[in-house]
């Protein structure tokens, strides 16, 4: 009775971890379509002469990638460039005013107004030199659940010629969208997927090309001499 019993219990163990394992192969599967749906549409919009749904994942990886991302903060300019327009502001009308004063005739009053306008263009430079200081540049990071992705598609000319092409893309799981490469490509993981994965980018012509290419060759060939017989028999 009880080695039946341990058969038994087995036997439901046996079965819970299949469910579990069915389960989690599913779940992965899932997971693989949408992320191969998604790089068809990117490539759709973006690709030209891309051949539609021919996007294939060869290889995948999920990580938490630290993303480091260089931005400027420019609101030490911005503080410094309205103190520097209301001072501005102050002088040309203190500068006018004074030369005004001064001013008996036509000529003088427009002189006056040449005058300011070119100490404004003056100091206007200046401060455009010096506003670089006023600009700091900023590291934000972020922790990204990144799935990369390594794909290969084809693209298609005149309708005949197909192309193998290679892709990696990187996609932000949480976000549901594409992360774009120049935001990941300094990162550890990601210059490890693409190292190891480098034969993925060496892709094989396609010799369906070369076959429609020798056909059309062939064809330049056969026809000028076929309508010149055909001209002779005539004859």
């Amino acid at each position: 009775m009880k080695f039946i019993q341990k058969i038994s219990v087995i036997g439901l163990s046996v079965c819970l971890l299949s469910i579990v394992f069915s389960s989690a192969s599913m779940a992965t599967t899932i997971v693989t379509e949408e992320h191969l749906n998604s790089v068809n549409n990117k490539n759709k919009k973006e690709v030209h002469y891309y051949k539609n749904d021919s996007a294939k994942i060869v290889a995948k990886e999920t990580k938490t990638v630290l993303i480091k991302t260089e931005k400027e903060d420019k609101s030490l300019l911005e503080q410094k460039t309205k103190e520097f327009e209301e001072k501005m502001k102050m002088e040309q009308i203190a500068f006018i005013e004074e030369g005004l004063k001064k001013a008996t005739t036509l000529q003088d009053v427009e002189k006056v107004k040449s005058d300011a306008a070119n100490l404004l263009k003056k100091e206007k430079e200046l401060f455009k030199a010096e506003s670089k200081k006023y600009v700091k540049t900023m590291i934000d990071t972020e922790k990204v659940n990144l799935a990369m992705i390594s794909s290969s598609y084809k693209t298609v000319r005149d309708d005949f010629f197909t192309f193998n092409k290679h892709g990696f893309y990187y996609y932000d799981v949480d976000k549901n969208e594409f992360v774009p490469n120049d935001k990941v490509n300094t990162t550890e993981e990601v210059k490890e997927f693409e190292k190891k994965h480098k034969e993925d980018t060496k892709l094989k012509d396609n010799p369906i090309n070369t076959l429609i290419l020798f056909i059309l060759l062939g064809l330049l060939c056969i026809i000028p001499l076929f309508i010149s017989n055909r001209q002779k028999n005539r004859a």
